[in-house]
């Protein structure tokens, strides 16, 4: 494997973070409060880092510069995050 084409990019880290989550639900340490099963968690999960792994591939493909993909990806994953928040509230 050649590692100098290797990118580290925000959504790849969001999705390491979202496997992590997904285990960690898997082994029962997510204490369910809501109403909502793990399992569920889980799934909405996997499907989330599935959807954000295909918007870093398409990221990838039409942005060359490293510095651009982490600018737009990292306004991206920010405008994610605010209309999450503003969903939750409504």
């Amino acid at each position: 494997m050649n590692w100098s084409k290797v990118k580290i990019t925000p959504l790849n880290l969001v999705v390491a973070l979202c496997f992590i989550y997904a285990m960690y639900c898997l082994l029962g340490f997510e204490k369910s409060t809501s109403g909502v099963s793990n399992i569920s968690k889980v799934i909405y999960t996997l499907v989330l880092a599935l959807v954000l792994f295909l918007t870093d591939i398409i990221f990838r493909r039409f942005i060359d510069n490293n510095k651009w993909i982490w600018l737009i990806q990292g306004s991206f994953i920010l405008l994610i995050t605010i209309m999450m928040i503003i969903f939750q509230k409504v």
